[in-house]
């Protein structure tokens, strides 16, 4: 009488393998994504820190993209949005690195500003008038 409920695999079978592969891969990501967090402190000290490599980048591709979006747009807003991000992340980078928090917090808002000014000069240099020259 207890085989009457059993029947053939079929899909849902094949969809609950990948559910719970999902599910293993969740909780493994789970368990390390802390101790990762944990160690990336000590690995950034050992390297000498990330942020600096990062600031060199940073300022590397807005002076790629956003000095010739300004030679196109002549707003100032770009260079001045890039300016203040720039400075933000150099504080972050080199004089607050000790500083967890401040670090942190410099290095969103810095990074921000930099989103900021890469969008505002995409748009810019998007209108219609962005290639007249005056």
């Amino acid at each position: 009488m207890g085989s009457e409920h059993a029947h053939a695999p079929h899909a849902t079978d094949r969809s609950d393998l990948v559910g719970q592969v999902l599910s293993a891969v969740c909780a493994v990501h789970c368990v390390s994504t802390p101790l990762v967090l944990l160690a990336a402190p000590a690995l950034g000290s050992a390297l000498g820190g990330v942020h600096p490599l990062l600031f060199v980048g940073v300022v590397g591709v807005a002076l790629w993209a956003l000095v010739p979006g300004y030679r196109c747009h002549h707003h100032l807003e770009v260079p001045g949005l890039a300016a203040v991000g720039i400075t933000l992340l150099g504080l972050a980078a080199f004089l607050f690195h000790d500083s967890f928090a401040i670090d942190t917090g410099l290095s969103l808002v810095g990074a921000s500003f930099m989103m900021a000014a890469h969008w505002r000069n995409r748009v810019l240099l998007r209108a219609p008038h962005a290639h007249a020259h005056p």
